[in-house]
């Protein structure tokens, strides 16, 4: 029996940068959410409500693949998960 083939998709460089901000943003935030007790779905949601809003707003910026480019792609991919985590540390204190 032989295996397909496993292709990613083409990704500029912009968005290998966000991909990896996100990856290492996700896993620390993460760490974080649970060693403080903090929401799992509030993270969640509002790290893909960040993601939504930066595709909208600043995905028109990101073109080009010099060092500043690809630098504010990584900064702006390890937000996203901590403006996930800020919501969840919020909701919480109000609670």
């Amino acid at each position: 029996m032989k295996l397909p083939k496993l292709r990613l998709p083409h990704l500029t460089p912009v968005a290998k940068g966000q991909l990896w901000g996100m990856a290492v943003g996700f896993a620390l935030a993460l760490l974080a959410c649970e060693r403080m007790g903090l929401s799992y779905a509030i993270f969640v949601i509002g790290m893909l409500i960040a993601w939504v809003l930066s595709e909208r707003h600043l995905a028109p910026r990101l073109l080009g693949s010099d060092g500043q480019t690809l630098a504010l792609a990584v900064g702006s991919g390890f937000a996203f998960p901590w403006v996930g985590f800020f919501a969840a540390w919020l909701l919480n204190a109000l609670r």
